[in-house]
């Protein structure tokens, strides 16, 4: 590469528009880039992290709809029948004259139709509290659900960069070798007409090596990266692709206090931890209701025949029903009733830490990332000014080495900064990006997937 062509990488990092080469992620045409939105769609649609957390969802739903159930009354209907045989009896017994009668066995058919019903009219309010418990608990999982999803557009967000990152210090890397492939051509030539050093060879030659170590672990770590996108976006079918990405970059002032307070009241996780306290408090309330007493009703009919129905009519004879109520009060339960309060106390001291252990890292969490926010706004302005000045340093120590006023030494060390500054540049940009994302995920305010 000669220098326009560093000026080229140096305006596609001001721009911050790359196109990233990689392989596999999902049904594409080839050739085809996925831009970030679309990764972040395929996460959505693919990650596993995701289905479990939707799965967890339902089960908390369907748990919330066992507990309305509840409240209305059950009714079953059964149907029996059977086939009765008695053997002789020694026992003797009498008929209506008087007589001893002694049996000798008999048998007969016996069928029954039977409906039950049976309804809870208050136990203590329990079962209300239960219903209370489960809301609470399925709004705790709704909020998981949603911390979950940021996670995942974060992690998105956070491989993505990463990738970038990588793939254009890859770029930077060749940019370097192939510019100490040119230095140590240069140095040999100059060898040769008696203008240079063999010292100045072998520190050219030096360069050289040590640029082609660092293609190798740029290349590395392209490929590491690139499976880490794969991974995170759950598509191993696909062998190439493309990845579009954009570093555009507005910058917005960002108050700590602001932060904190939005996610108190905003952050998924914290509402969760609320949310878990109310149903704590509500199973507590649940488990007092032992102490009460129980009112329950009941109904019952029952058709019972030696011969089937005629036309399966069980109203029309041999049936009998009965209705009626009952009041029950548990006067010692073996300490169960007890036993469950004082757990449910202790499940409500414990959700009541974690919230307090929950609020104390999502402060740290956001006050470090913004620290992190602003360092890497500082750095990407002073990374671009210092690229600009150290690609005129190292054009100047080319022209001095050239003419015979200069070292290889000054060419060397100012193509090193040169290398370096272009790769602060790409860090500093990618961590900005990555720490925004993560911020929009540690405050609650979500992440931005458009």
């Amino acid at each position: 590469m000669n220098s326009m062509a560093g000026r080229v990488i140096l305006t596609l990092l001001a721009s911050g528009v790359f196109i990233v080469a990689s392989r596999p992620a999902h049904p594409l045409r080839a050739g085809e880039a996925l831009t970030l939105k679309e990764c972040i769609d395929i996460a959505l649609r693919n990650n596993p992290d995701i289905g479990i957390a939707e799965e967890g969802l339902r089960n908390a739903e369907s748990g919330l709809l066992a507990d309305y159930g509840m409240l209305l009354p059950n009714f079953s209907i059964s149907f029996q029948s059977g086939h009765a045989f008695f053997g002789p009896s020694s026992s003797i017994q009498f008929d209506t004259q008087g007589r001893p009668v002694q049996y000798d066995g008999f048998d007969y058919e016996s069928y029954s139709f039977d409906m039950t019903s049976y309804l809870t009219l208050w136990d203590g309010s329990g079962n209300i509290n239960r219903i209370r418990s489960s809301l609470r608990s399925r709004d705790a999982v709704r909020e998981d659900y949603r911390y979950s999803k940021d996670m995942i557009l974060a992690e998105v967000i956070r491989v993505y960069y990463n990738l970038v990152r990588n793939r254009m210090l890859l770029y930077v890397a060749q940019e370097s070798l192939d510019q100490s492939l040119r230095n140590l051509e240069r140095a040999e030539i100059l060898l040769e007409v008696g203008s240079a050093t063999r010292a100045d060879v072998l520190k050219a030659r030096v360069l050289h090596s040590n640029n082609k170590y660092n293609i190798i672990q740029a290349r590395n770590a392209v490929e590491l990266s690139r499976e880490d996108l794969v991974a995170v976006l759950n598509m191993h079918e696909e062998r190439s692709f493309a990845v579009d990405t954009s570093l555009v970059i507005t910058y917005v002032d960002i108050d700590v206090d602001r932060e904190i307070g939005f996610a108190s009241a905003n952050r998924p996780d914290l509402k969760s931890r609320e949310y878990s306290i109310m149903s704590a408090k509500a199973d507590i309330a649940a488990a007092r209701s032992g102490y009460l007493p129980r009112l329950d009703a009941g109904f019952n009919y029952r058709w019972n025949n030696r011969e089937m129905a005629d036309n399966l009519n069980f109203f029309q004879n041999e049936y009998s029903w009965t209705i009626g109520a009952s009041l029950s009060f548990n006067v010692f339960d073996r300490f169960a009733t007890s036993s469950s309060v004082k757990s449910a106390k202790a499940n409500k001291r414990i959700a009541e830490y974690n919230l307090e252990k929950a609020k104390l890292g999502a402060v740290k969490e956001i006050k470090s990332l913004v620290f992190l926010i602003k360092e890497a706004r500082e750095m990407i302005a002073v990374s671009e000014e210092t690229v600009e000045q150290a690609m005129e340093d190292f054009r100047l120590a080319e022209e001095r080495y050239r003419v015979g006023a200069g070292t290889m030494l000054e060419t060397i060390d100012a193509q090193v900064a040169l290398t370096q500054a272009k790769a602060n540049v790409i860090d500093a940009k990618c961590n900005y990006l990555i720490a925004v994302a993560d911020l929009g995920r540690a405050t609650g305010r979500g992440i931005s997937h458009d």
